[in-house]
């Protein structure tokens, strides 16, 4: 019966620790999105070379969002200063463990630039619900759920969403239901807006299900680009944005019955490739 008591014990101690940790990121997601900013600017183009100017997301301070370990690349940020013409789009964000600081950077930049109407939805994603408890079969392609649909216009609603989702899963195995998340957004937004994709380099575990996405996907990659995400971009029309380069998918349809894709890079080379 001690011994009972004790398991009992360690388990529940666990599991406050557990539950603790949604609160704390959601505080240090409210503490980031309200950090003071600079005033600065930014100039940039849209693809059909207008000028449009956006508000600098960066803080006067560093923060960490998660823990000491989480990368501080802006990459997200950068992604949609260089993208003004994305507009109402479906934000589908990856939130396991490895990723808490990204969502962080695109309610901050959604903050900061209230009329650029950055977001029609956001859908976040951990994976199952630790449904790696259950075994290997615990996840099925298709059927992983821990998808979650905050209202990012109420920032106590969306903060509540957040903390639920860390909760409830992180993860705990490399491949991730990316698709998955992003068929749901699908299904539940009729606007025909584009889906922007955050996300890291970790394999695609129902990558098979990309053709049931009907419009275009940009992925950006916070850290490199894997042969999944290539794959999504470019089955869609969409483009990838990782730290440092750009790539657009986008589809233009010739008249000798082929698809030509071109991939514009940051370095404005384009190479075609006919299908």
């Amino acid at each position: 019966m001690k011994n009972l008591f004790k398991i009992t014990l360690i388990a529940l101690t666990f599991s406050g620790l557990a539950n603790a940790q949604g609160a704390v990121i959601a505080e240090e997601i409210r503490s980031y999105m309200n950090a003071e900013s600079s005033d600065e600017m930014i100039e940039v183009k849209d693809k059909a070379g207008k000028t449009h100017y956006v508000r600098s997301a960066a803080t006067t301070s560093t923060h960490h969002i998660g823990g000491q370990n989480t990368s501080t690349n802006t990459v997200v940020f950068d992604a949609f200063n260089a993208h003004p013409e994305w507009k109402n789009m479906n934000v589908v964000v990856d939130w396991t463990g490895s990723m808490y600081s990204y969502v962080g950077q695109v309610v901050r930049w959604q903050h900061v630039n209230k009329d650029k109407q950055l977001m029609n939805s956001m859908v976040l994603f951990n994976d199952g619900d630790d449904k790696l408890r259950q075994g290997r079969h615990g996840k099925q392609i298709g059927k992983t759920g821990g998808i979650y649909f905050p209202d990012h216009l109420d920032i106590e609603d969306f903060l509540k969403t957040v903390a639920t989702a860390v909760d409830n899963g992180g993860g705990g195995d490399g491949p991730e239901n990316d698709v998955e998340a992003i068929i749901a957004a699908q299904a539940q937004d009729q606007s025909g807006s584009d889906f922007v994709l955050i996300a890291d380099s970790t394999p695609i575990r129902d990558i098979s299900l990309v053709h049931q996405i009907k419009r275009p996907v940009h992925v950006i990659l916070c850290d490199h680009v894997t042969p999944d995400y290539i794959t999504l971009a470019r089955t869609t029309g969409g483009s990838i944005t990782w730290p440092g380069g750009f790539t657009d998918y986008s589809q233009v349809a010739c008249t000798t019955h082929h698809i030509t894709i071109c991939e514009h890079h940051h370095t404005h080379d384009v190479a075609c490739h006919v299908h």
